[in-house]
C-alpha cells in the first residue's frame, strides 16, 4: 500500500505557495477526521475501548461523531471532558491568541467528549484554548475540571494493541481500518519525531519498489561484510560503515530510487557502472545533464524497474567496497 492508496491519506499535489500554517492544518483536520472515521465504522468496542483508557467508566454502544463542532452540543450527558491530543503531554499557558472550534467529538447518553487535535513537534496543546472550548458544551453541563491528555504515540500503541484483539475476533473491517490509520500516522510523521524506514518505504508508489526497498535494507543491515550504520538524510535511508562515506541511499528524490555512491568522484566510477545497471535492466534512466558533471561518482536504480534482488546485489556490494 503506498501513500496514494491509503483510504485515509489526502494527497494535496503541488503546495509550494501555501504557508507552512496552512499546510500543517490541512494534516492536523485530516487527522482527526481520520481517527474519527476510524471509530466511526469500526466496532462500537473500539470507541468503548478508547473512552476507558481516558478513565471514564462507559458501556454505551451508541455513539454520534462529529468534526468541527461549530455548535453547543445538543444534551446534558452524566460525564463531559476535554479530550487534548497531541505529540507532546505538555500544556502551553498564558498565550494570547483567538481559537477556533474543537477539532471532533465524541457523544453518547452517557458521555459528551470535545477533542483538540494538535500535530508537529513544535506545537503544543494550549490551556487557553482547552478551557474555552467548555462553552461548546450544553449549557448546564458540569464538565471535568482538568482536560484529559494523550499523545499520539499514545493512541497509536492504544490503536495497535486494539487490532491484536480485533484480529482474534476476526472482524475484518475494524482490522483493515486500524491498519490503514497505523499507516496513514507513519506517511504522516503522527506520533514518530524520526520518519521511520517504513515512513521511506511507503513512498515508493508500486508494490513491487517497496518491497524490493524492504529487501534492499534488510540484506544491507544483514551482511556482515557491510557492518553498517545509520547515515539517515532527510529524504531517504542512507548506509555507511564506520570511518567511511555513504556508500547507498534509497531516497525518496529522484524519482524515489536507490543510489549507489561509488568510489571517489574524479573516479567517475557511477558512469561506467550506470551503463551496466542499465544494460542490465533493459532500461537507460534518464540521468539529468548536471548529473554527470555533479554526481559522476553515482548510479541510479529505479527499483521498479528490477525484476529480482539478484540483478543488483552485485552493484551493492561494489558500492561498498569502493567506497572510501
Amino acid at each position: 500500500m503506498s501513500i496514494y492508496q491509503n483510504i485515509f491519506h489526502y494527497y494535496r499535489g503541488q503546495t509550494r505557495s501555501a504557508a507552512e500554517e496552512t499546510q500543517i492544518l490541512q494534516v492536523e483536520n485530516n487527522v482527526t477526521k481520520a481517527f474519527l472515521n476510524v471509530l466511526q465504522h469500526s466496532s462500537p468496542e473500539l470507541t468503548i475501548a478508547f473512552v476507558n483508557i481516558l478513565g471514564i467508566n462507559s458501556k454505551e454502544k451508541g455513539f454520534e461523531y462529529r468534526y468541527q463542532v461549530n455548535s453547543p452540543l445538543p444534551k446534558i450527558t452524566p460525564i463531559a471532558a476535554i479530550i487534548g491530543i497531541a505529540e507532546s503531554n505538555e500544556i502551553k499557558t498564558g498565550v494570547s491568541k483567538q481559537y477556533g472550534i474543537p477539532d471532533g467529538a465524541i457523544i453518547s447518553n452517557e458521555v459528551s467528549l470535545l477533542i483538540e487535535n494538535k500535530i508537529g513537534f513544535n506545537s503544543y496543546l494550549e490551556q487557553e484554548q482547552l478551557n474555552r472550548h467548555k462553552i461548546n458544551f450544553a449549557n448546564g453541563q458540569i464538565v471535568k475540571e482538568k482536560p484529559i491528555i494523550l499523545t499520539w504515540k499514545e493512541v497509536r500503541n492504544f490503536l495497535n494493541n486494539q487490532y491484536q484483539y480485533f484480529e482474534g475476533k476476526q472482524d475484518l473491517i475494524t482490522c483493515f481500518l486500524l491498519r490503514q490509520f497505523e499507516e496513514f500516522c507513519l506517511i504522516n510523521c503522527i506520533g514518530d519525531k524520526q520518519k521511520s524506514k517504513e515512513y521511506f518505504f511507503l513512498r515508493f508508489e508500486k508494490l513491487k519498489a517497496r518491497e524490493l526497498a524492504r529487501t534492499i535494507d534488510s540484506y544491507i543491515w544483514n551482511n556482515n561484510n557491510f557492518n553498517v550504520l545509520d547515515a539517515g538524510t532527510s529524504n531517504g535511508i542512507g548506509y555507511k560503515r564506520e570511518g567511511k562515506s555513504k556508500f547507498a541511499t534509497l531516497t525518496t528524490a529522484r524519482q524515489r530510487c536507490l543510489i549507489l555512491h561509488i568510489g571517489e568522484k574524479e573516479w567517475n566510477l557511477g558512469l561506467e557502472i550506470q551503463d551496466k545497471i542499465d544494460n542490465e535492466l533493459g532500461i537507460k534512466y534518464p540521468r539529468k545533464d548536471y548529473e554527470y558533471t555533479k554526481y559522476p561518482h553515482e548510479a541510479y536504480i529505479r527499483l521498479e524497474w528490477v525484476e529480482n534482488f539478484s540483478q543488483i546485489e552485485p552493484y551493492i556490494n561494489l558500492a561498498n567496497e569502493y567506497r572510501k
